[in-house]
């Protein structure tokens, strides 16, 4: 990838606990193209969401970005401005979050919402073209009677329409890269299949990059082209979606395959990793899921980088499961 329209490279991003800074993210590398469409995957606490608001600018006291680079087309945000930040949000790269009403204010109607959103980034655009824009972008996430719809609350909506909502509005400034901090976890399976649908068509008529942060895995099966797995605070495995789903290398990425119910027969108990994901002020020395991991050794608890094992694979484990795969 020569020019990706997003590079994270060596990020690290600190919290304050107990008067001390301690790494909730680390050395994190993460690249998308235009168009692209990309999984982050972890447990919950693995990082996934401060790697997401890291890119976005949105740590503030008591976390702070320590290390590292996030170069959006070339022009870094860490080293922003907290004005310029504030221009490139919701114009060239937008977020999406689990929680529509985070994205809705619950007094206000939908159009005014909008075209606050488009006002804030063109002072220029007059009032008919910012309606025309706002009514388009709902059509374009399948949002029926756009025009009507326009002049409603978002109590008026259902869950699933709030959300495609915020996705229209995440959308109408047509940024190039788009963070969706598992935006379809709280709907049911089949509105959750039509947004994502509807985002992979989005992302091919747009060209936008896509970081969809989840722990679901069957939802990166059909969504994404790439993926990178977390685990406390660092990216563990990357590569293909379908070499990462069939021929997993990290022992905790099969884990969390292994953890997706399809994969149980029936009667039998669900599989589950054993242990709980460490504290970020209790991290432990090496590969941090070692304390989990059945192939442990002490070799586990030194400097692991990430190696490569074949084109476009990465995995930080000094026992890989190239041969069980």
């Amino acid at each position: 990838m020569t020019n990706p329209a997003l590079s994270v490279i060596g990020l690290e991003t600190c919290f304050r606990i107990r008067g001390r800074m301690v790494p909730a993210v680390s050395d994190v590398d993460l690249f998308v193209d235009k168009g692209e469409i990309i999984g982050l995957v972890g447990e919950s606490g693995s990082g996934k969401s401060v790697t997401g608001l890291s890119i976005m600018g949105l740590i503030d006291k008591p976390g702070e970005i320590t290390k590292g680079k996030i170069l959006l087309n070339g022009e870094d945000l860490v080293s922003a401005g907290k004005e310029r930040l504030r221009q490139i949000r919701g114009a060239r790269i937008a977020m999406i979050f689990q929680d529509p009403m985070m994205t809705l204010n619950p007094v206000l109607r939908i159009d005014t919402q909008m075209m606050e959103a488009l006002s804030a980034h063109d002072s220029r655009i007059d009032a008919e073209t910012a309606r025309t824009r706002c009514r388009d972008a709902l059509g374009q996430v399948g949002i029926p009677s756009p025009e009507e719809r326009l002049k409603a609350y978002p109590h008026q909506f259902s869950g699933g329409m709030r959300q495609r909502v915020a996705i229209a509005i995440a959308l109408l400034n047509r940024p190039d890269i788009i963070i969706a901090d598992e935006p379809t976890t709280a709907l049911d399976v089949t509105i959750q299949g039509q947004i994502l649908s509807e985002m992979q068509k989005l992302c091919r008529d747009t060209g936008a990059g896509l970081v969809w942060i989840t722990h679901d895995l069957t939802v990166v099966a059909g969504l994404t082209t790439r993926v990178y797995v977390m685990y406390g605070g660092r990216i563990v495995e990357l590569g293909a979606v379908d070499d990462i789903l069939d021929r997993p290398i990290h022992p905790y990425t099969r884990g969390l395959i292994r953890s997706v119910p399809w994969h149980n027969r029936p009667g039998e108990p669900l599989y589950q990793i054993p242990g709980m994901t460490p504290a970020i002020d209790r991290m432990p020395a090496g590969c941090r899921f070692h304390p989990r991991c059945a192939l442990a050794t002490p070799e586990c608890r030194g400097d692991i980088p990430l190696s490569a094992f074949g084109p476009g694979r990465f995995a930080r484990c000094v026992h890989p499961l190239v041969e069980d795969s």
